[in-house]
């Protein structure tokens, strides 16, 4: 597709002229770059809708340029190409490894490397939209600074109420990979998750087969979970979060994500996509603290302030007024989640606080909460 911007990476001067003429013949928006540090300046500078790199290189070599730009949620979805003069087996299987779409040997024909170019941009414009089509449901993104304030059994219990409507489809998807509890708190069993999901690298996913890494929860809320071992966290990539999103957006008209206290490139990929973000505190002077730098670092990141909801969850029956919260966050928080003995109940038997005491003071309130997430975030929108 003429016009879309290549970035041609390669060490050697001859083929860079010649690569980059003949793409420039053909329409493309041609940069190039020596090397894997130079290609990320590059990248960094503009970013393009597709890299072909060499794989041998000084300072920085294509393998280690595209397993970077796998691990950065601004990159991570962009197509590469890899050439090379090496045709072993093992040497194409390390390039897919690191995250490359293509592996063209050298000599390049020309005509094969035209028509990967094709798919990939075609494939590209069709994951990053056009900006103005809604891909699909609305994504809700749980976020707290400090942990001990409730942020999962907010985002179990928001998704319920969202499904108790029985007007959304509601997925819940569990970024806490270590030690993931929202599926606990439904009293489900991950048979498959996110990790699971990474691990077999599907690049085309039909809807029956995702399905079967989700948990049905009785509620209607089905339910990704992150991971079901500590030590297999590392196998969940940028890509694999990216690509779970997309697909639970066309399932459902809301997906709620439970993050843990932490900005890695897995929650910056989900902010990317998200609608609205809930933002959990607890009335103690070191969550609230925490709490202000989410917020600046939202604001740092040009999230909306519109779109955020604060949340203040009284984890304890003591704590700083509201008045003097609203002091400190220079706003009111939003929604005021009052202290109820229950939560651990509920916790201890594995359902969510809703469903086992819904006529309790913080359950009503959780419902308001998910009232003011569909104002904040409308479906269909």
């Amino acid at each position: 597709m003429p016009g879309e911007r290549i970035l041609f990476v390669d060490d050697e001067e001859q083929i860079r002229k010649l690569l980059s003429t003949w793409l420039t013949r053909h329409g493309y928006d041609v940069t190039m770059a020596n090397d894997g540090w130079e290609a990320l300046k590059a990248i960094r500078a503009k970013a393009p809708d597709l890299v072909i790199t060499d794989v041998n290189m000084p300072n920085m070599n294509g393998l280690e340029l595209t397993r970077r730009m796998r691990a950065d949620h601004r990159t991570a979805r962009i197509p590469v190409i890899m050439l090379s003069a090496r045709k072993q087996a093992d040497d194409v299987l390390s390039g897919y490894a690191e995250g490359a779409d293509e592996y063209v040997p050298k000599p390049v024909e020309m005509a094969v490397l035209e028509a990967k170019i094709e798919v990939l941009i075609k494939r590209f414009r069709t994951t990053k939209g056009d900006g103005a089509t809604k891909r699909g449901g609305n994504v809700i993104l749980f976020l707290h600074g400090k942990g001990g304030v409730g942020c999962t059994m907010l985002a179990v219990n928001a998704a319920v109420a969202l499904a108790a409507t029985t007007i959304y489809r509601v997925t819940l998807l569990d970024l806490n990979l270590e030690f993931g509890n929202a599926p606990m708190l439904m009293n489900l069993t991950s048979l498959r998750t996110l990790a699971d999901l990474a691990e077999n690298a599907h690049e085309q996913l039909d809807e029956a087969t995702f399905g079967t890494y989700l948990e049905q929860d009785r509620s209607g809320v089905r339910v990704l979970a992150g991971c079901d071992l500590p030590e297999r966290a590392e196998l969940v990539t940028v890509p694999a979060v990216q690509q779970a999103i997309d697909l639970l957006q066309k399932q459902s008209d809301y997906v709620i994500v439970d993050a843990p206290a932490s900005f890695s490139q897995h929650i910056l990929a989900v902010l990317d996509a998200a609608d609205a973000a809930v933002i959990v505190t607890a009335a103690h002077l070191p969550s609230l603290k925490a709490t202000k730098q989410t917020l600046e670092v939202l604001e740092k990141l040009s999230f909306p302030t519109e779109r955020t909801v604060l949340v203040v969850n009284r984890t304890s029956a003591a704590g700083v007024e509201m008045d003097h919260v609203a002091r400190f966050f220079n706003r009111k928080p939003d929604v005021v989640v009052p202290h109820t003995e229950a939560a651990d109940d509920a916790a201890d038997r594995g359902r969510p606080l809703s469903v086992l005491h819904p006529d309790s003071a913080a359950s009503k309130v959780i419902r308001d909460l998910a009232a003011r997430i569909a104002v904040a975030a409308p479906a269909g929108r």
